[in-house]
């Protein structure tokens, strides 16, 4: 492009050095475009240095061609730094030195002057700076006084003392303004220009050229994402901490199982021991039976010896007949006979005295057991009715109010029986719900109401299958009680909402389809809408809702919706004061009215982390008066049964039958008292003496049948004392199932189930197998589960030992205290743990969408915008018949980054962690924070890297013809000479320059060191004329084989001789 109308510029025309590196004092005039050229290290480079040195105020950034061996920096320019050994530098002492740039203002025909002035005191101290702008010549300066560099006040502008400017940040913003008014990048293009050399693709020229650098600052975001990653960790040691636990407490469940396993075996064993004596009970039946026959056997045989004897006693009886013929032995026969039915009489009566005896001793046992409202009837009353010292009106009285009692106290103690037999299956249902309540507790574990847990699991279930990683809670869990005063208010305030469902907000429309497709089978539970929560709201601290915690936000939030309103009050008469009001000691005021929270709502606590203490301790109580209620109805269940037995002894019949036997036996023995005296008498005549002889061989006959009636009487009693015996092992075996059956109580304690499993396997195998036999088959079958049991505690002490090192010890004994551990993780640490990582998350989002996202989005936005008017300054530039075009696209192994970071999601508010954008960009995220964080020795290039915005694009140049025929530089750069190659960068740098001075009047100012290398005469020619073209004022350096070729285009041509530490420059002309 050939400008027409030339834009008036700002021109430098002079250049001022005093004291700068081997220059001493040196004027240098400057003519439009300026080509410096000499010998390496005689000063050309030191030039360029100064001049930009002016033009940017940057006292750290020098020209890297001039430094690349040397390192030069300001002390080393103002001191003349020699890198000798020994002599480091030339100019000793304090030293000041000047560095001015004099330009012309063509608009207003006018020169004005920018420099600085450095101070060095010594080699040591810190160099001191001002900076100047003034109007005028160089001329006007006293840089020089008495031969030696001015000091501050020798330094005038002519004549008059300069305004000096301290502060380079002004000087810098004084100086843009001063040189037209300039953008900011230009104090960027000036030091890469000047540092331009030939390069071999075209992202490098970008990063080094065109773009700025513009590293994003992510320490806060680095940090961030340490302490997601850290809380993220550490909520995956707790998680892992959990599952050790879980398979602790799962291995003691099993233990458990195997236990009660072997409960029901020992029941089982008990109840064969019980079944056995239940047989031998049988067994001793049959020999009763035996026993009784053969008692009757003996019987008849007795009775059949009663017969022969009978028929020998009347043969002795005739015998006696012919002794009786005479008066004295008819009368002693008399009396015989009158004394033989005599004593059949008194025995007879005997045997009803001892059986009235025996019944009243019955009685007397039974009496205790039976209520008495009258002092009649005692033991002292009962025996009288054994004896004769008692009239059969009192007799007949006494009977009468004994079997009224007895029948009466039998009727009431059998209704008391079946009474207190419902009772105690009832207590013992509830025993059995205690002990699991309190196995449950023991493992930490409370036990809410069944459609709680239903549901609860349901989501749990749904979420998983989902692949979602997220906790249900019930709303108790997550609260903890801060003013114990107060716990049993909240408790009885909260009631069935204590047992409320909790997730997270993105997930309750899941568990609500959950709910919903289980709405059938669970009722009465709440969901608690975690989206409609505002989890913003401040707790109120005169409400209920202050005296509890969470971590959780939601519980946090929910809490304060439910007794953010319920005001606190210490006394009753307070509460009519507020719409809702309620006192700790749970008189509540709601809806205009006063009411006690009934205790069975609160007395068992379900928040807090002492809720299951308390839970166990109400529960243990519980189970013990229940156990203790239980035993007792037992007990006066069993003296039922004593009694009952007792009085089902008692034969009121026979007692009368034979009230009146005392009475009777005692008329009969005075009777034969009288007959024996008579018989006495008439015994003592001798007449009878010969029948006698006679009567004494039969009686021998007699006495011989006598004595085998004897004997069998003997076997009778024999046979009577062995069924007795039999009855009183009976009774023992009894006793003793009585004390198995004891025994299976005390073993179950309370276990109602286990005893019933332990009848149902004992009745199954029962059908197939004896009870020694099922005894057996048990016995081996308990001693492998007792092996298993051993196995699972092994392995039980094991994981225990591997869970912190051991540190609640090892055993079945000390498993409450990982229940209590595991409890604690679940619904306190973990709580918090997440509630802490989804703050880091937050933490994290801010500082990834505000810092990172939004400032890297928007330096690639302004890449872009750079591109887009480089492009526009391009357009109708044509160097021969080429025009070039600059284009963009994403880095090939970072599109996903790119797009990610250029999404239009990024555009607003958006959510990383749970939203589309977390799903769309959630590997790019992950690859991003790791690249970010990365802390190995490839740390520092990796972080530069990804947060150098520039890094994320790939870049190419079209090379566009005057005929529309394009091609891209990155197809055809191995097929060009070096010189083409870098054509398109130079005319890159022009109309980057071109642009920045486009606006208003201004330098037009472009500096290169050892230009054009690689570049042949025609191209270096063709590139100048170009320059010239586009009105810059060009100064560049070159070594001086190039003076020729490049002279020619040049306005001026400077030449820089040194001698030793001295370089001067003279004009050359071709």
């Amino acid at each position: 492009m050939v400008q027409t109308t030339p834009q008036t510029t700002k021109k430098l025309t002079r250049i001022k050095l005093v004291n700068w590196h081997y220059f001493a004092n040196e004027t240098i005039d400057v003519n439009g475009s300026c080509l410096l050229s000499g010998e390496n290290a005689s000063g050309k480079s030191t030039i360029l240095d100064a001049i930009q040195l002016i033009l940017t105020t940057n006292t750290r950034r020098f020209n890297p061609a001039a430094n690349e061996k040397s390192k030069r920096d300001l002390k080393g320019y103002v001191r003349c730094k020699t890198g000798e050994e020994g002599n480091a530098y030339v100019r000793k002492n304090s030293v000041i030195s000047y560095v001015a740039l004099e330009f012309y203002e063509e608009s207003k025909d006018r020169f004005f002057v920018l420099g600085a002035k450095f101070d060095s005191p010594d080699e040591e101290s810190e160099i001191k700076r001002i900076w100047f702008c003034e109007e005028g010549s160089l001329d006007g300066f006293s840089f020089i006084v008495d031969n030696k560099p001015a000091t501050d006040e020798q330094f005038k502008n002519n004549g008059k003392k300069l305004n000096p400017i301290r502060s380079t940040g002004e000087a810098k913003e004084r100086f843009k303004r001063r040189l037209g008014n300039l953008d900011d990048t230009f104090f960027d293009m000036i030091p890469k220009s000047l540092a331009f050399k030939p390069m071999d693709n075209v992202k490098k020229f970008i990063t080094q050229f065109i773009l700025p650098e513009k590293h994003v600052e992510v320490d806060v975001l680095r940090e961030n994402i340490r302490n997601l990653r850290e809380m993220q960790e550490l909520i995956k040691e707790v998680r892992n901490q959990i599952a050790h636990l879980k398979s602790i407490i799962a291995t003691s469940d099993k233990m458990i199982e195997i236990k009660r396993d072997i409960l029901v075996i020992d029941i089982l064993l008990k109840i064969a021991e019980i079944e056995d004596k239940k047989a031998k009970i049988v067994e001793n039946n049959k020999s009763l039976a035996l026993k009784d026959q053969e008692l009757k056997s003996k019987t008849a045989e007795s009775e059949r010896t009663k017969t022969y004897l009978a028929s020998e006693q009347e043969s002795l009886q005739a015998i006696r007949i012919d002794i009786s013929n005479n008066e004295c032995s008819k009368l002693i026969s008399k009396l015989n006979q009158d004394l033989q039915l005599l004593e059949k009489d008194k025995e007879f009566v005997a045997s009803h005295v001892e059986v009235l005896q025996a019944q009243l001793e019955k009685a007397i046992r039974a009496l205790k057991f039976v209520p008495s409202e009258s002092e009649d009837i005692n033991a002292l009353v009962l025996r009288n009715l054994g004896k004769t010292n008692m009239s059969q009106a009192e007799r007949d009285e006494i009977f009468v109010i004994l079997n009224t009692l007895y029948k009466r106290a039998n009727s009431e103690l059998n209704a008391e029986k079946a009474e207190k037999n419902l009772k105690v299956a009832t207590l013992k249902e509830e025993l059995s719900e205690h002990k699991k309540k309190i196995d449950n507790l023991r493992k930490n574990r409370i036990t809410y109401p069944k459609n709680t847990i239903s549901l609860k699991e349901a989501i749990e279930s749904e979420f998983d299958s989902c692949s979602i990683s997220a906790d249900v809670r019930v709303f108790a869990d997550l609260l903890e009680i801060v003013k114990p005063e107060w716990q049993n208010a909240v408790e009885g305030y909260l009631n069935t909402q204590r047992f409320n469902i909790i997730v997270e907000s993105q997930y309750y429309d899941v568990a609500a389809e959950v709910y919903d497709r289980m709405k059938h089978q669970i009722e009465g539970v709440t969901l608690v809408n975690t989206q409609a929560l505002d989890l913003k709201s401040e707790t109120d601290e005169t409400t209920l809702a202050s005296v509890v915690s969470s971590k959780n936000r939601y519980a946090r939030a929910y809490a304060n919706y439910l007794m953010g309103r319920v005001v606190l009050c210490d006394e009753v008469i307070k509460l009519k004061q507020y719409p809702i009001a309620i006192t700790a000691g749970c008189m509540l005021y709601q809806g205009k009215g006063l009411r006690k929270i009934p205790e069975d709502v609160y007395r068992i606590p379900y928040i807090g982390k002492s809720a299951i203490a308390r839970q166990l301790e109400i529960a243990e109580s519980d189970y013990k008066a229940i156990g203790e209620q239980c035993y007792a109805l037992e007990a006066r269940i069993k003296e039922i049964d004593t009694a009952l037995d007792y009085i089902g002894e008692c034969d009121l019949g026979a007692i009368e039958r034979y009230l009146y036997s005392p009475i009777e036996l005692d008329e009969i023995k005075k009777k034969i008292q009288k007959t024996a005296a008579e018989l006495k008498d008439a015994q003592n005549d001798p007449n009878i003496i010969a029948l006698q002889f006679k009567e004494r061989e039969c009686l021998d006959r007699v006495t011989a049948l006598s004595k085998k009636q004897d004997d069998l009487k003997t076997i009778i009693i024999n046979l009577e004392r062995d069924i007795s015996d039999l009855n009183i092992s009976k009774n023992m075996l009894k006793a003793q199932v009585s004390e198995l059956e004891a025994q299976i109580q005390k073993l179950s304690d309370g276990d109602n189930n286990a005893i019933l499993a332990a009848e149902q396997k004992y009745a199954e195998h029962s059908k197939t197998k004896e009870a020694g036999t099922i005894y057996d088959n048990y016995g081996r079958r308990k001693a492998v589960l007792d092996n298993q049991h051993g196995k699972f505690l092994r392995e039980l002490i094991g994981l225990q030992a591997g869970y912190k090192e051991g540190e609640y010890g090892t055993g079945e004994e000390v498993i409450f205290a990982y229940a209590q551990e595991y409890r604690t993780l679940s619904n306190h640490n973990l709580i918090e743990y997440e509630e802490r990582l989804s703050k880091a998350k937050e933490a994290c989002e801010l500082e990834f969408r505000e810092n990172f996202l939004a400032r890297m989005r928007e330096n690639i936005e302004s890449a872009q915008d750079i591109f887009k008017n480089l492009n526009k300054a391009l357009k109708n530039i044509y160097y021969g018949n080429d025009s070039y075009k600059f284009h963009y696209s994403a880095h090939g192994r970072k599109q996903g980054l790119y797009e990610m970071i250029t999404s239009e999601v990024n555009m607003g508010g958006f959510t990383l962690f749970a939203s589309e954008f977390e799903e769309r960009y959630h590997s790019e995220m992950e690859d991003l924070f790791s690249k970010l964080t990365e802390s190995d020795e490839h740390g520092d290039k990796m972080l530069s890297e990804y947060t150098d915005y520039r890094e994320y694009m790939d870049y190419d140049i079209e090379i566009v013809s005057k005929d529309g025929k394009s091609q891209f530089f990155s197809k055809i750069y191995g097929e060009k000479s070096g010189g083409e190659t870098q054509t398109p960068y130079y005319v890159a740098i022009a109309a980057s320059f071109a642009q920045m001075y486009s606006v208003g009047e201004t330098i037009r100012i472009i500096m290169l060191d050892e230009a054009f290398d690689k570049m042949d005469d025609d191209r270096i020619a063709s590139m100048m004329q170009f320059f010239r073209s586009q009105n810059f004022q060009i100064i560049l350096a070159t070594p001086p084989a190039k003076i020729e070729t490049i002279g020619e285009y040049v306005d001026t041509i400077l030449v820089t001789y040194r001698n030793g530490y001295s370089s001067i420059v003279e004009e050359y002309n071709l």
